[in-house]
């Protein structure tokens, strides 16, 4: 159970420190996609707690992750649709969202919950490394932050869930994209200093 708690905790810091970045650069570290499949995933879990009746520890986790991915909705919204000053961002948001929580609901109720929180994991793990490939957000010291926070709580989360191949597979996969975007965040800074 420690692993457990210990995922939830390094999450919850990882969404913090992703809200407090948007605040101070208005700018997001985290990628559209991500944002669409977290809040469709917790908003789902939160009414399926509600609506089952479970109000154990794990219902008070999905409302602070819900509150959490909330907040980082209307700053997403906020600060892209400021910058591209029409409402292509919206629609954009609008129809990932809804395609997620479609999926996401197909998935809850044949119930593959846990499945389909494993694959969001990948989904979100590559998005997020593809995010610092290109360099789609300002870089400094607080993606490392990130990065290490998600790393860590993948891992803990991964060795807590471990009960199938499919489970060691994407776990395997998401660690590989977490090394990947710390070595890319790495090679950038070393590349940036070299150049100077």
């Amino acid at each position: 159970m420690t692993l457990d708690y210990l995922q939830a905790i390094l999450w919850s810091s990882t969404y913090l420190v992703l809200i407090f970045y948007a605040v101070k650069y208005k700018a997001h570290a985290i990628p559209l996609v991500a944002v669409c499949l977290n809040f469709a995933w917790e908003t789902i879990a939160l009414i399926g707690s509600i609506m089952a009746g479970r109000f154990s520890g794990a219902f008070f986790i999905h409302i602070s992750w819900f509150t959490l991915d909330l907040i980082m909705v209307l700053l997403y919204l906020f600060f892209e649709t400021k910058i591209h000053e029409n409402k292509v961002e919206k629609r954009r948001f609008g129809v990932a969202y809804l395609l997620s929580a479609i999926c996401l609901a197909g998935l809850f109720l044949g119930g593959y919950m846990l499945e389909s929180c494993f694959t969001i994991d990948f989904i979100m793990a590559i998005s997020f490394l593809l995010f610092v490939v290109y360099d789609k957000c300002p870089r400094n010291r607080l993606l490392y932050l990130i990065g290490i926070l998600k790393l860590l709580g993948d891992l803990f989360a991964w060795q807590y869930y471990r009960y199938s191949d499919f489970v060691d597979l994407i776990g395997i996969c998401v660690l590989i994209c977490n090394i990947g975007y710390m070595l890319v965040l790495l090679k950038k800074d070393f590349h940036k200093h070299s150049d100077t």
